[in-house]
């Protein structure tokens, strides 16, 4: 499940908002109105949902380098 982050361009308002999306492609189709000036905020970017990193790895990955 994507990440998406909304921008506003307006001059003066340059608002953000992030909204998790079923899939980047509807993330990156979809459009907001801005929230503080009501003009229509561009996705900027889509990321994904990275897995977090098990602490008991890091000692190991620590030792081999």
């Amino acid at each position: 499940m994507p990440l998406c982050v909304y921008l506003c361009y307006t001059p003066g308002c340059q608002s953000k908002m992030d909204r998790w999306m079923p899939t980047a492609e509807e993330g990156s189709a979809t459009q907001f109105e801005c929230p503080r000036c009501g003009g229509v905020m561009t996705c900027a970017w889509t990321g994904s949902q990275s897995k977090t990193p098990n602490l008991k790895d890091a000692a190991a990955i620590r030792q081999r380098g």
